[in-house]
């Protein structure tokens, strides 16, 4: 297997601004703090762009990808959960377009949404029997710190004044 250009994965994956990732803020959330998050993001006039999972070394990373219509700079928050008890709660009823979403989320990963109204298969038979179609091989698993270099393991708090000016921050550039 070929080594990993540095810089190349620094200037696709790298937590460093907007240019780099599209986002203006790239948050982690502890799971119980999503639901609470999602609100407070509605709240403040963004809507839910999607959602979508990475199979990682440590567990599933369920990620949200947030926009506004009125000020510029989206918004990713990152929930981390075990592999063994893959399951988060469901923001369907916060934001109705996560409906779908999720349920593509349970049909490729095999990520229980709790509380979702409607999680039966959206693109998958019903009647699959086989494991998640894009559940990787351990070999093939990358860790945090491949994908998210200078990521430092500590979930922000969404009742945290660094919560409060993440999802305040209006953007400079369009």
């Amino acid at each position: 297997m070929a080594a990993v250009n540095p810089d190349l994965m620094e200037a696709c994956c790298g937590l460093g601004g907007q240019s780099n990732t599209g986002y203006r803020e790239n948050l982690f959330l502890a799971p119980d703090d999503l639901t609470d998050a999602a609100a407070k993001i509605r709240d403040s006039g963004f809507f839910l762009e999607d959602v979508s999972c990475l199979d990682m070394k440590e567990g599933f990373q369920v990620v949200y990808h947030f926009d506004r219509y009125d000020k510029p700079g989206r918004i990713c928050l990152r929930v981390m959960i075990s592999r063994s008890n893959p399951e988060i709660s469901s923001i369907a009823s916060i934001f109705p377009g996560a409906d779908w979403h999720e349920r593509e989320c349970y049909d490729f990963f095999g990520i229980t949404f709790k509380g979702h109204p409607n999680l039966i298969p959206l693109l998958l038979d019903p009647d699959h029997d086989g494991p998640p179609p894009l559940i990787k091989t351990e070999a093939k698993r990358k860790d945090m710190f491949q994908l998210f270099p200078g990521w430092t393991g500590t979930p922000v708090q969404p009742d945290s004044e660094e919560f409060a000016q993440a999802i305040s921050k209006t953007s400079t550039t369009p």
